[in-house]
Formats: C-alpha cells, structure tokens, sequence
C-alpha cells in the first residue's frame, strides 16, 4: 500500500488535472482531487481513532471508495473493505470478528468531506482487510499486508494488464478482490482512468467501447454476452476475465469478434493474480509459487499457492487472526494440472465435484460441454438428490439469441459423445436468467436457511450471543462436576459407548483426531488410548473450565474454539466427532462442512447424540428422567447445585432437537458420503458419514 501511496501523491502534482475517475452518472474526479479528498478522510478518521485501529468501509464503487480507502490507509489504521450496500449477515459479524472503530458509509463520508485538513505526521500503511467468499464454504474476513497489497498492484502493471493511458471500463464492486485490484489498486499506482460502470449491462459495455474503453475487467459470461453483440470497440487494447473456469467456446467467440485474446485470470482474495493465461495456458506471475498437491500424478489435483500477495491471517468468528497456510502453502480448493511445457489449467473445484455412483462428476466439464451446443449461451450443473443417498446431474441453460431451444433428448444426444454416460444430466431445464452476481459471475448456490440444531431456544436465549455467554459461565462453573453428574446419569455407559463407536469409525493406532465440543475431554482420553504415542488428538471446545479439566485428564492437546470454525488447515483429520453437543451450535451444515474440510479424503464424521422418543409413554417417561431425576442426581453425585441449571438446560434443548432425519440432511448436505443414523437402546444416537476420496 505504500506504493500505492506514493504513486497517488505523484499523480496530484504531476497530473493534478488529468481525470481519476469517471462516474456512473458521468461526473469526473481529477487526481488532485481525489488526493485532497482521501487526506480529509485522513483527517477525519485520525480525529476519531487510534494508530492501526480497523476501520470499516462501505460504500458504492466510485471515487468516494477510493478517497475512503485511501485516506484510511494514509492514516495508519487498516481499512476493512465491505460490499455495498451492506447486508445484514455481514453487519451482525462485525463487532464479533472485526471490532472496528468506524464505519465510513454514505453518511459519514460526507461528514468527512467537512473535515479542516491539518499537518500529519508520516504513518505506515497497516495493510488492507477484505471479505472473501470462502474457499472452506464459510466467507471470512482476509488479513492482507501493505507489501502483499503493493505485490499484486505492481504485477498486474508489469504484466501491462493496465497502463497509465489507459481508460478501465469497470463493471466489477470494488469491495470485491477482483475489483480492489483492476478497478482500483493497479490503476492508482499507474495512474489510469477508471469508468465505473455499475452492474453490467450489454448497453452500458457498447457505450463504454464506443467512447474509447482501452481495458474491460469480465467474467466469462459478459465476455461471452459482448462476443455476441459484437459492439465497436476501436480502441480496446485489453480485456481481462476472472471469477470462474473460461471455456475454449467464449475465447474463441471474443478472439473473432475483437480480434483481441482475452486474458483469462486466476486468482483469489487470500492470494491475490497467481497466474495469467492468454491462450496458452496459465503462466504465474511474479512472487508466485504454484505446486499441486500429488505433482507428476495423472489426474488433476487441489492447487496449493505460496507467494508475495498472500493473506497474512484469516480472522476467525470470535475476532482472532489464525493461521491459513501449510508449509507456508494455501489451500486454493480448486483442481488443476500442469501440462508438459509447465502451462497451468484450472480443471474444477474440490468441493464442486460430487458422487453419482460411486463415479465422480465435475460441474465446469459438463457446463462447458454443454455450451459446445450451438443453442446453448451458458448453463449450470448441480447435483440432483434422489433420495436414499443416491445423486444424479442436474443442468439448467439459458437459449442463445437467435435459436430455438432445443429438446432434452437432443442435448444428452449431444453430451453423449462427449460425457461419460454417469455424467449426463438426468434433469436439464431451460431458464429464462441464471443466477448471477451484479458484475455478471454465475452464482453456483443459493441462499439457503440454516439447518438448526434445535427447532426452539429456551426462553431469554434465543439470541446468539446471549446463548453463548450464557453456556460458557454455565460449564465453566460447573466443569468440575460434569464429569460426575453426566456419569450418573447415564448409568456409567459413556466411556465404553464412545470407545466403541470411534472404533467403529476407523479410529486406530497413529490416527489423527479432533473432538470438537470435547468438554472435559472424556471422548478425547479415550481417543488418545486408542491412537497411541503415534497419533494425534486435539480436543477443542469453547469453554476455558471444560478445557482444563481436560488437561488434568492427561488430554495433551487443547484448542479453545467452535465447530463453525474451526482453526485447522484442510485435509488435517482422519476422524472427527462430537460428542452430545449439537444443541450449542447455530448451524449445523455450517459445522458439518467445517468437520468435512478438516477431514482428509475418506475420513469420517461420528457423532453421538440423546434422541427423545417419539412414543407418548417413552417421551412422558424421559421428560421426567431428564427434567428432574437426571438433575437430581448430578447435584447429590457431583455436590456442586451448579449441576442442577446445566442439567436443566440439556433436558430444554433435548426436548426441542431436531429430529434425526434434519441432522441427517444437513451432512449429506454438508457434502458427506455414506451418511447413517443408528439408534440404541431407545435414546442413544449416532452418526456417521465419509468425506469424499476425492
């Protein structure tokens, strides 16, 4: 970011008039202004907080984006890049994960627009907070340093995918990484024009061409949409796709059209430009490290990237940074190969493929097959759940302009010399619009709502935070009795009940396991039996009391954290379990899938769980087992009545859990394979499931 910096002071003196920044309405900001206005920004924000405190920004892609971000970074305190407008799930996370000290929006922007400039000192940039979607299936927030900030602004000029005559049409939110560094990094330091254009229209994009637009930052399908018009662009020197996997069809579409290569861009908010392909494959840049997982192996494998942009840290959902590499590595998430001239492809996405009979099916290949049809614009493939565990393809297609679409049997005709036959859709429907972000990027899921442990909270906890400060004083104070009052309940059964089911789940000798939700770390004492000196057990809960009576249980590893993020890197575990805890978790796919990411392929899942009975007698006579005689017996076995509210509030949560078919949806949900439900004995039930080999 100090390059960024300095570059923008230059600019103010050098070409003080020359034009910054064009509007979507068409009003213009020359760089002198854009300089005054980021030091009263500077102003503002040093008047209000601390040296390196976090500030948030959210505000609409345009020139009070970039004085904001600017002005923060100028001040030494970190801006934390937000979309705009702000959603609600992203605004109630903030005070938990970042704690900013300010909020620059609409409002306050303008108020500092007022602010008296005034003689600062010089401070160091602290570097820049960005949210990203999440290559774990959870969105979290990106710790990136100055010096990574400057790497990849610097690479992307080097590799002249913008120069200072240039005039960026951009269609892409600069809150994103992808915008962050094309619509706004890399222009200031070279100092070109940027057009904001607001969501993407194909009017917008002809116009912008016409005018004299030199670089266009794309997607796939706008590149496709604008092959397609066949607008005048006389001037267009650039253009750059990102966001997802470019097929062979809409590069050869745009190469006719604008006689231009577009450059097909892979990267990532943690990591920043990691290679740039222009027709030849993926060449990385500069400061990048590429390996795959197993090199040399014939099938594609997960992509793991080391390099001078990278991420600093991940901020977790308590506020805590955690570290997000191995061996100094990241996880990308994403398949690829490495062809025998060195030339990198992207050939899908590890949590994207899914099992259709015992067989794997990538989406992006049957996507791209289908959109060699010459009807068929653009289309995406999910997986279509039958039932009983089993799974087939799924495809919906939007028709190109100017065809008449055609029929289902015509399409798998199609498909059928060029899929294998388990990788044919078994559904295929025309859509009127896929779904698609506001820059036009396919959006492969919808919102979908949280699968809960429990279908009510007791009375005074439905908030989170009040649930969880709750629970924590809860077994905190009542840890050292748990054990004790928890025994008697259940007759003595837990030790010789877990020891079997995590035998049952593949648990051995040299194994490595992680108990989430450990408690006192019975499950995990146990674990550490069983895995002997050679293996690996961590046993992880929320609760500092629980923990400590864990350690003095001899559990040798202990991690304070929740199951919804868990502070492991990917492919860790070869077992993960969680033991009579569901109950404290928001959501279960949200954890499932945290479990799944831990795990290394083939690895297994149990879980075990008290499931009231479903018949009038059974549940009439557990309810009072559970809401009385089970309290009773942990305050005269324990002699702690701390025991009795802990005791209670099971019996709350137990009444009001989600059935064991919902807790069954959610992992096969959640990505797992061979998912079961067991039930002993009346009340006892475990689960099982395996993630994928692959």
């Amino acid at each position: 970011m100090r390059s960024v910096l300095a570059s923008l002071a230059v600019h103010s003196v050098d070409r003080a008039r020359s034009v910054a920044i064009i509007e979507s309405d068409g009003s213009t900001h020359c760089w002198s202004s854009i300089a005054e206005r980021a030091q009263q920004v500077r102003s503002f924000v040093e008047q209000r907080t601390e040296v390196g405190a976090r500030v948030c920004v959210s505000l609409p892609s345009g020139s009070d984006f970039w004085c904001a971000v600017l002005g923060v970074a100028s001040a030494g305190r970190m801006p934390c890049v937000l979309p705009h407008p702000l959603p609600g799930n992203i605004r109630t996370r903030l005070a938990c994960e970042l704690n900013p000290a300010l909020m620059l929006d609409t409002s306050t922007v303008i108020d500092a627009s007022h602010t008296r400039l005034s003689v600062h000192s010089h401070r160091d940039p602290c570097g820049v907070i960005l949210l990203s979607s999440g290559t774990t299936g959870v969105s979290r927030f990106i710790v990136r340093s100055a010096d990574a900030i400057d790497a990849v602004a610097r690479n992307n000029v080097q590799e002249e995918l913008v120069l200072r005559e240039d005039r960026i049409a951009s269609f892409l939110p600069m809150a994103h990484a992808y915008g962050f560094e094309h619509a706004f990094l890399a222009p200031v330091l070279v100092g070109a024009c940027v057009q904001a254009m607001g969501s993407f229209s194909l009017q917008k994009a002809s116009d912008a061409l016409a005018n004299g637009a030199t670089v266009l930052p794309l997607v796939p399908v706008t590149a496709s949409a604008l092959a397609e018009a066949r607008p005048q662009a006389r001037r267009l020197r650039c253009a750059i796709v990102a966001g997802t996997v470019l097929s062979r069809a809409v590069r050869e579409r745009f190469k006719h059209t604008f006689h231009t290569e577009l450059v097909d861009l892979y990267g990532a908010t943690e990591l920043g430009t990691i290679w740039l392909d222009r027709g030849m494959g993926g060449k990385p840049v500069a400061g990048v490290e590429v390996t795959l997982e197993r090199e040399g192996v014939a099938c594609p494998c997960e992509l793991l990237i080391r390099s001078t942009s990278m991420l600093d840290s991940i901020i977790d959902e308590r506020g805590a940074s955690i570290r997000a590499t191995t061996d100094g590595y990241f996880r990308t998430g994403d398949l690829g190969r490495r062809a025998a001239d060195g030339a990198l492809f992207i050939t899908g996405r590890t949590k994207l493929v899914f099992d259709v009979g015992g067989l794997k099916v990538n989406p992006i290949e049957v996507e791209h097959a289908l959109e060699t049809h010459p009807a068929v614009a653009r289309a995406l493939v999910k997986p279509l759940e039958m039932g009983g565990g089993m799974c087939r393809v799924s495809a919906e297609f939007e028709v190109r302009a100017g065809f008449s679409a055609p029929s289902v049997q015509t399409l798998r005709e199609h498909l059928g010399a060029l899929l294998p036959a388990h990788a044919i859709p078994r559904s295929i429907v025309l859509v009127e619009h896929l779904p698609q972000s506001a820059s036009g990027k396919l959006l492969r899921v919808a919102h979908r709502a949280p699968i809960a442990p429990v279908v009510s909270r007791p009375k005074g906890l439905e908030a989170r935070r009040d649930r969880e400060d709750y629970t924590k004083k809860l077994f905190d104070n009542s840890a050292k009795g748990y054990d004790i009052s928890s025994g008697a309940t259940f007759l003595r059964s837990g030790r010789w009940y877990r020891r079997r089911m995590l035998l049952r789940a593949g648990l051995k000798a040299g194994s490595a396991h992680l108990d989430v939700g450990s408690g006192t770390g019975l499950c995990a004492a146990l674990a550490q039996e069983i895995v002997g000196s050679s293996g690996r057990v961590v046993a992880l809960d929320p609760s500092s009391g629980m923990l400590e009576v864990a350690r003095k249980r001899g559990v040798r590893e202990t991690v304070e954290g929740r199951a919804e993020s868990l502070p492991f890197p990917d492919a860790t575990f070869d077992v993960v379990s969680m033991s009579y805890m569901l109950r404290h978790i928001e959501d279960l796919m949200l954890a499932f899938r945290e479990a799944r990411r831990v795990l290394r392929p083939g690895g297994k899942i149990a879980i075990f769980e008290i499931t009231r009975p479903t018949s009038l007698g059974a549940r009439s006579a557990f309810d009072l087992a559970m809401y009385w005689v089970a309290p009773s017996l942990g305050v005269l076995s324990s002699g702690r009545p701390s025991t009795f509210p802990m005791m209670r509030y099971w019996a709350d949560t137990m009444a009001a859990a989600a059935r064991p078919e919902r807790i069954v949806e959610a992992l096969d949900q959640s990505g797992f394979t061979g998912t079961k439900h067991l039930l002993e004995v009346a009340v006892f039930s475990s689960y099982r499931g395996s993630a994928p080999l692959s």
